[in-house]
């Protein structure tokens, strides 16, 4: 609420905007107010309640700043008026960790003096220090942040930074003049076309829900979380097709929600070797409802906790890890098996475009820029094969 008091011939009025989250000082802001020549004592009355409204409404909405505002201010201001409901939980909650770093170094400057010289400050101390955590996500010790990660870290900066300038809170987004570090180029892992054979065959010897899910991962090149998505009315046997219409993640908690991207929200056909492995997961999932009685949990969810739940994305990645490290094939990630997909595709010259929309990239472009190891390989073979028929 805004509250104003005389200060010579004019009227002082305050507006409280919370607490500052580094010293957990007030910030108030404030505006001064002059009533015109002649106005009775009830019209300035009447007027300065129209004044300290509208001030209110201002400060509330973020059109009123001063030089006095630091860049932890305008941290709290993108929150609540920008990323709290535009942005995805999983993505907000990266986001709040990238903070907790970034505001003890630059939190504190007034946004009028922040330059580029405090943000390659900050790529400099992260790239001496930064915080482990385990699968728990408790802080275990300290640790180096790679490139990629700090290179994350100035997105965000330069993130709110370009809200800033959009809201005229600031003239110009610093961070287009920081430098950050440079990522070097890293080849995806992937398993080639033997190495995928044979994590079929050691797959066989696994408990189900697991075989079934790596499997799925292999042939669909489906993310992690779209996997953890899939619900049985997804799944047409008939047609032999399954829609992809939510994924899966964990964000204080596990939440469900649309596919990162419009392109992502598609239907992929499947063989008969995954027909058969649906049907046999499914007639194992339905011994395991009846065993658990009326603790069965109905979510229609293809994988679940012995009770039916959903279960954690995190469960299939932290048994993967666990497999492969023991499998004696080369050590790769869950994602690993998507590049796995996808190489594959592209190695039996199934076309990029169809290789783009089943992988549910929103263009050939990205599809492009990624496999460009798979491309080579067929770039090569292309110029054999021209070599044998124009070859004199």
């Amino acid at each position: 609420m805004a509250s104003a008091r005389k200060r010579g011939k004019g009227y002082e009025i305050k507006v409280y905007c919370g607490l500052r989250p580094d010293t957990f000082g007030r910030i108030d802001k404030y505006e001064m107010w002059y009533p015109e020549p002649g106005m009775t004592p009830k019209q300035i009355e009447k007027a300065l309640e129209k004044e300290k409204h509208r001030f209110e409404e201002e400060v509330k909405h973020g059109h009123i700043y001063d030089d006095k505002m630091k860049f932890c201010e305008l941290v709290e201001l993108w929150k609540n008026d920008y990323a709290k409901n535009r942005l995805a939980p999983k993505t907000y909650s990266r986001y709040g960790d990238y903070l907790k770093r970034i505001l003890p170094v630059i939190g504190h400057i007034k946004l009028k003096d922040l330059s580029p010289v405090h943000l390659n400050r900050l790529y400099e101390s992260l790239t001496k220090y930064g915080l482990k955590r385990d699968r728990n996500g408790h802080i275990v010790g300290d640790g180096r942040f790679a490139p990629k990660t700090i290179l994350e870290h100035h997105r965000v900066v330069s993130a709110i930074l370009s809200m800033g300038v959009r809201w005229g809170i600031v003239e110009q987004n610093v961070a287009a003049r920081a430098t950050p570090p440079k990522v070097p180029y890293k080849e995806r892992a992937y398993l080639n076309e033997e190495q995928t054979r044979e994590l079929v065959c050691l797959l066989e010897k696994v408990p189900i829900i697991y075989k079934t899910m790596t499997l799925l991962l292999i042939h669909t090149g489906m993310r992690r979380g779209e996997l953890m998505g899939l619900e049985w009315k997804d799944i047409d046997f008939e047609a032999n097709t399954m829609r992809i219409v939510r994924t899966s993640q964990i964000a204080n908690g596990i939440i469900t929600k649309e596919p990162k991207t419009k392109s992502s929200i598609r239907t992929l056909t499947f063989g008969n070797t995954v027909h058969k492995l649906l049907t046999e997961y499914r007639l194992w999932q339905n011994k395991r409802r009846l065993k658990a009685g009326a603790d069965w949990v109905q979510t229609d969810r293809l994988f679940t906790t012995k009770s039916g739940e959903p279960l954690s994305p995190d469960s299939i990645s932290c048994w993967f890890k666990r497999f492969i490290r023991i499998s004696g094939l080369p050590i790769v990630t869950l994602h690993s098996l998507r590049h796995s997909n996808a190489t594959l595709m592209i190695a039996e010259d199934v076309d990029i475009a169809t290789v783009s929309k089943r992988l549910g990239h929103s263009n050939t472009a990205t599809t492009l820029n990624i496999y460009t190891h798979a491309l080579k390989s067929r770039d090569k073979v292309a110029a054999e094969k021209l070599d044998s028929i124009l070859a004199l």
